[in-house]
């Protein structure tokens, strides 16, 4: 997996997209400009960027994704950092101090490690409007 995707995304067309909640629909997002062949259309602030606004019926599923990376044996919540690395946080006292964690909080314990170093893999729940 190449980058890490958190948040709330659609199946739409075979394809997942990142989605923005509307009051009556829902706005997909991507950043591949061969989406324009499914109606997507360039975002007039940001040429990268393309929209589509479908109602949730014409979605094949709503999921909300969470990462996960695993780092020398044990599963972390994961969030994107900097360079291609990927910050670990724990409130395992005993994990964070084996692993080299630093504390960063009263009760939290946080490593930035290069992404070659962990398995990345998603928690996918069913995400209802």
């Amino acid at each position: 997996m190449s980058i890490l995707r958190k948040g709330t995304y659609a199946g739409y067309k075979g394809k997942e997209f990142r989605f923005i909640e509307g009051e009556n629909n829902i706005k997909l997002i991507s950043n591949d400009i061969n989406d324009s062949k499914l109606g997507f259309t360039p975002s007039s602030k940001n040429n990268d960027v393309y929209s589509k606004n479908v109602d949730v019926e014409e979605t094949d599923y709503l999921v909300y994704i969470t990462p996960f990376a695993t780092y020398r044996g044990y599963e972390f919540p994961a969030s994107k950092s900097s360079d291609g690395n990927v910050l670990l946080d724990t409130n395992n006292i005993e994990i964070a101090r084996k692993l080299g964690f630093e504390q960063t909080d009263k009760y939290l314990y946080s490593k930035i490690v290069p992404k070659s170093e962990v398995e990345i893999t998603e928690n996918k729940k069913q995400y209802s409007l």
